[in-house]
């Protein structure tokens, strides 16, 4: 095990957040949030929308937007979003 001064304080908030074994996922994404190469709150928010949602593969077809979606339907894609937007808070000092 990592010893906890080692990682990110906005990491420790991400895996506290996002501690049950279902939110797995979720903890990925909010700590891509923290991960982000941005330096302010709106390119973070702005790389969480990129990473989240994506447009149709195919022109004109929105099905295909789940062949290229990163956590998969809809929903998840606003749970991911959400997950990512934690993150930049954290990395940015928004939430303590």
């Amino acid at each position: 095990m990592i010893p906890q001064k080692w990682t990110s304080p906005c990491g420790n908030q991400c895996t506290q957040k996002y501690s049950a074994l279902l939110q797995i996922p979720w903890r990925v994404f909010c700590k891509k949030g923290c991960d982000s190469d941005a330096e302010t709150w709106d390119e973070c928010v702005e790389e969480c929308e990129e990473i989240c949602f994506k447009d149709p593969v195919l022109k004109d077809q929105q099905w295909s937007a789940y062949i290229d979606r990163s956590p998969g339907a809809a929903s998840h894609s606003e749970d991911c979003f959400h997950a990512c937007v934690a993150g930049c808070g954290y990395k940015v000092g928004l939430y303590s």
